[in-house]
């Protein structure tokens, strides 16, 4: 028989935000990454500060208001899943363009228009409220939201407006932004209506100062739930700047990291690592998490694990059509990888159970190994090891004593979750989104019976409708939201 030791804290005063969590199966992913039947959580402010069983727990059950006392029956309790790379904007340009509906340019261009020159504060206020909920509705309980799809780095109001949203919905959120990819001078407007803007343009220099005023403005704010990181889109090569400006560029993010003590985030393929070991080996460290990574060759891959640079590979993306991640050679070799959405435009969504599936059978297939890629180390990646990456493995990815409440409560009391055994195994093969139930973040309860009683979903709907076919209208995208012209009876678009 399995003996389970009891991590506890001694009791305190009677606290009025104390929560208990009881009689559910919990998923720690501690560092003996134990599995407790009927086991149980006791909350006590935005912290852990017990696990183990109800019979031993230092809490006195009747001293917790009824109110606070989550009868977790039939549920599964996990910590809450980290999408350790997506981006802002994404929520309200899903499937824009498919098929080439629309287009008169690449999608990134197509995209860094659209954001640069047809957004408004009230765009990127919408996007959060929708991005934020369904990522809640989802279990994940934080994110990093790099601001569109390349960053846009002018505008504070913009900002502020995804700031506000986030922490309103209760997610714990890091905004990214950073220089996006070249040319530059990059070209902006800040609309006074749907029909009148004032235009300007921005330097890579002016793209740096203004990475720093934003990760200065929300480094740690709304009690430490919103966080703000330097995210260079590019962390390598890129066509448009010189040796010099490359070396400026990621001296500048470096030191940014350095002096505010944030980690830093961006894209990286194959090629990249090489070129940053060559002329700014400095940034290759452990405060430093690459997205996508496709196509990097063994030398790189041996690079990233010897510098302790985390990966944060997307199973679901278009980078990883075009070339493999090489995310089984990077774990062998030691690196810290997580498995992230890339969410949510052009053709995904926030869900990591799909994403630890997809994963998982990607690497199966490549290798022709039915039983590579454990479905514990596929939880692993989207908990534990994505708080590592983004630098808050102290704080969250565990369901630890002392660690900051973030919790899931997942009802497996439903078909396609039974017979129930092998819970951790369940939860990654087998459970979806709509099998969330409960949603704690920082020990607030933001979700429960599948309910966000604070945010009025209807009117996120609504205003994510007017909002996403105003910013279109701007430009005179529209035809981007039309259907594809070969669409049905085809084989390729």
């Amino acid at each position: 028989m399995a003996c389970y030791h009891a991590d506890r804290i001694e009791p305190d005063q009677e606290e009025r935000d104390s929560l208990l969590i009881a009689n559910c199966t919990i998923i720690t992913l501690d560092r003996d990454r134990r599995v407790l039947k009927d086991g149980c959580v006791v909350v006590k402010g935005s912290t852990i500060a017990y696990v183990g069983t109800l019979t031993d727990c230092p809490f006195p059950k009747d001293s917790f208001q009824e109110d606070r006392i989550i009868n977790g029956r039939g549920n599964v309790l996990i910590p809450g899943l980290i999408d350790s790379h997506a981006h802002a904007g994404h929520g309200l340009t899903k499937t824009l363009g498919e098929g080439g509906a629309g287009m008169r340019d690449s999608w990134d261009s197509m995209m860094e228009r659209l954001y640069f020159q047809g957004t408004t504060p009230e765009f990127w206020k919408a996007e959060a409220y929708l991005s934020g909920l369904e990522k809640i509705q989802a279990g994940i309980t934080t994110g990093l939201s790099m601001f569109g799809s390349y960053p846009r780095f002018d505008d504070p109001e913009s900002w502020d407006a995804h700031v506000e949203a986030m922490a309103e919905v209760g997610i714990r959120d890091i905004l990214g932004v950073g220089p996006p990819n070249p040319p530059y001078p990059k070209t902006f407007r800040i609309w006074k209506n749907n029909t009148t803007y004032k235009e300007y343009s921005l330097t890579h220099k002016e793209a740096l100062s203004k990475t720093e005023e934003a990760v200065k403005r929300y480094r740690s704010c709304y009690n430490g739930r919103i966080l703000c990181y330097p995210t260079p889109s590019g962390v390598g090569k890129r066509e448009g700047l010189s040796l010099e400006e490359h070396i400026f560029q990621h001296k500048e993010v470096f030191r940014l990291s350095e002096e505010y003590g944030v980690p830093i985030h961006g894209h990286s393929y194959g090629g990249d690592i090489l070129f940053a070991q060559q002329h700014f080996p400095f940034l290759l460290g452990p405060n430093l998490s690459l997205a996508h990574c496709t196509g990097i060759s063994s030398e790189e891959v041996n690079i990233l694990a010897q510098k302790n640079v985390s990966v944060c590979s997307g199973p679901c993306t278009t980078a990883y059509i075009l070339n493999r991640c090489p995310v089984i050679e990077l774990l062998n070799a030691g690196c810290n990888v997580t498995f992230c959405s890339d969410a949510s435009a052009p053709d995904r969504t926030y869900d990591l159970f799909e994403k630890m599936r997809v994963g998982i059978r990607l690497q199966r297939v490549h290798f022709k190994d039915p039983e590579l890629l454990p479905a514990g180390k596929a939880l692993e990646m989207v908990t534990i090891h994505a708080a590592r990456a983004l630098g808050l493995e102290d704080q969250i990815g565990s369901i630890e004593v002392g660690k900051k409440a973030d919790l899931v409560l997942i009802d497996v009391q439903k078909p396609h979750l039974y017979p129930l055994w092998q819970e951790p195994l369940r939860v990654v093969y087998q459970a979806y989104p709509s099998d969330v139930d409960t949603v704690l973040v920082d020990g607030k309860m933001v979700m429960r019976n599948r309910k966000i009683p604070h945010i009025n979903q209807e009117q996120v709907l609504m205003q994510s409708q007017e909002e996403a076919w105003k910013a279109l209208q701007r430009l005179g995208f529209e035809g981007m939201a039309g259907l594809p012209k070969n669409l049905w009876r085809a084989v390729h678009y």
